[in-house]
């Protein structure tokens, strides 16, 4: 179960990475990365305290953006392999990434596989951790603790604390 919706993500996170269509699909993963990382404190429900019970659905939307870039990266890494796969070419692409275009006579410049590749680690740390399991942890975990940080279950536990 998710502990926001696409209305709090829009309205009150301002977010605007993830569609509405993909909203719950990505929120529930979300959440339950949330659950791991909070050692199931959340299992119960969000907190009474609103100011807790915001942070967390914040921390969620955080997650959700993450989690969504991640989705777009693999996917756009899988379309770049095929398009080079299929064309039977090394070097040159015939879909995929557009590196240029023109409007006066109609010329669209494709970005080769090696470019794409190349390319993607300068985009940003979510295209790097792509396909990487633990920088990929890394990642969503930043984004939930930096609203996660301090906030407190309906127990007085911390949210994060490892201990019991």
């Amino acid at each position: 179960m998710a502990y926001t919706d696409f209305e709090f993500y829009a309205t009150t996170y301002h977010g605007n990475v993830v569609p509405e269509a993909d909203f719950p699909r990505i929120a529930d993963r979300a959440s339950d990365f949330l659950d791991v990382i909070t050692f199931d404190r959340l299992i119960d429900g969000l907190p009474d305290d609103e100011r807790a019970k915001t942070k967390v659905q914040k921390a969620v939307c955080a997650v959700c953006d993450k989690l969504y870039q991640l989705e777009l990266a693999d996917k756009q890494a899988n379309a770049a392999a095929m398009a080079g796969a299929s064309s039977g070419t090394s070097g040159s692409a015939t879909s995929g990434v557009i590196s240029s275009r023109s409007a006066g006579s109609e010329s669209i410049s494709y970005a080769s596989l090696s470019d794409t590749a190349s390319g993607a680690k300068n985009w940003s740390a979510v295209y790097q951790a792509a396909g990487n399991p633990q920088e990929t942890n890394k990642i969503l975990e930043s984004a939930a603790r930096l609203y996660l940080t301090g906030v407190r279950d309906d127990k007085g536990g911390l949210l994060l604390y490892a201990g019991l």
